[in-house]
């Protein structure tokens, strides 16, 4: 994986000198030169966050409608060093007859104390042999689940969406996602197998 990182950081630098080198050049007006070289600075930046995940960060996109558990890690919020907390977990995607599709990947959500509630009876089942099968879907904004158990961090804060207006650690944020999901958990039922000939 760090031989890909490496290879798209050599094609960007590669454009950068040949666009560089073709625009100093050019006839071009000075102003247009800039915003050339500003326009792909910019996107050197923009590489760097969006291969994030190539490196086996967990992602924070919307996790897949129909899923298997496969297992969890919860962070508790902790005031001193100003961490909203998270949620950690492993899936795989499931097709219409429960069968694992694709990859396993690891996906990150924002601390809610009835997300954890929800993870420890998933977890514990996994723990116990059992299968879980996780079912998500977007929630509107008036759906949207409180926060939990966030102690003395700064009031107004919201965890869950991107940015930062309270200056909280983006750090230990990692960009958390501008929308929330509905997760529900129950025991996997067997794969629907095509009828027997």
């Amino acid at each position: 994986m760090t031989s890909t990182l490496l290879a798209i950081s050599a094609a960007y630098v590669a454009m950068s000198v040949l666009l560089l080198s073709l625009g100093l050049t050019s006839p071009l007006r000075w102003w247009v030169k800039a915003v050339a070289i500003v326009v792909t600075s910019f996107f050197f930046v923009e590489v760097y966050f969006a291969t994030q995940s190539l490196r086996g960060w967990p992602g924070t996109d919307r996790l897949p409608g129909k899923f298997q558990l496969l297992w969890t890690r919860v962070v508790e919020p902790d005031p001193k060093i100003r961490d909203a907390g998270s949620i950690f977990l492993w899936i795989e995607q499931l097709d219409e007859n429960n069968v694992p599709t694709g990859t396993p990947r690891s996906y990150r959500m924002g601390y809610s104390k009835g997300l954890e509630e929800k993870i420890s009876k998933a977890q514990d089942q996994i723990m116990s042999g059992g299968q879980v099968e996780g079912l998500a879907e977007d929630l509107a904004e008036n759906e949207t689940p409180p926060t939990g158990n966030l102690p003395n961090l700064p009031e107004g804060a919201n965890p869950t969406q991107t940015g930062n207006p309270n200056n909280l650690d983006l750090a230990k944020l990692m960009a958390q996602p501008d929308y929330m999901q509905g997760v529900v958990f129950k025991p996997l039922e067997h794969p629907k197998l095509p009828p027997k000939q």
